[in-house]
């Protein structure tokens, strides 16, 4: 395993049908429940964006973006097992908050899993902050899981 990811060398390019299903696999190995591929898929159409994140021309992440008049709800973000830890996510993230402002978003929402810790503090460190919490939301080999609802403001009108 890499113990650094230069930043420098990642690419994000927007997805189609074709090309998204190079991100399913990460999908399926970051989530208990994925959804099904055409599902995965649909998610390249509007109102839906899908994101690709390639370091060295192999996907190593994406994010799927939800856009609905002035919001953006985040709908999944993933990085691939072997880039966790080395900077991929916190880069995709911030592309994700560059594309709500280059869209005029007034805010950007997203749910979290009550157990992964990790994304909540990279979430809170980039300006999200708790909005709620969805009892029983997620599916967990042992029943269910609590979701919670970060939102991040980015209009200062509504501040």
């Amino acid at each position: 395993m890499q113990s650094e990811l230069n930043i420098n060398s990642l690419e994000i390019c927007q997805a189609g049908p074709a090309s998204a299903g190079d991100a399913y696999p990460i999908h399926c190995e970051a989530q208990y429940a994925p959804w099904s591929e055409s599902t995965f898929l649909d998610c390249t159409t509007p109102p839906y964006e899908c994101w690709l994140m390639k370091h060295e021309g192999q996907v190593v992440g994406y994010a799927i973006l939800l856009i609905v008049l002035d919001e953006v709800t985040l709908m999944d973000i993933a990085i691939s097992q072997s880039q966790r830890g080395l900077g991929a996510g916190k880069a995709l993230l911030n592309f994700v908050i560059e594309r709500c402002r280059q869209l005029n978003a007034r805010c950007c929402f997203l749910e979290v899993r009550e157990s992964n810790v990790v994304a909540q503090q990279l979430y809170l460190r980039s300006g999200f902050t708790q909005l709620e919490r969805r009892k029983g939301y997620y599916p967990t080999a042992e029943g269910r899981e609590d979701a919670l609802m970060m939102w991040l403001q980015l209009d200062a009108a509504a501040q």
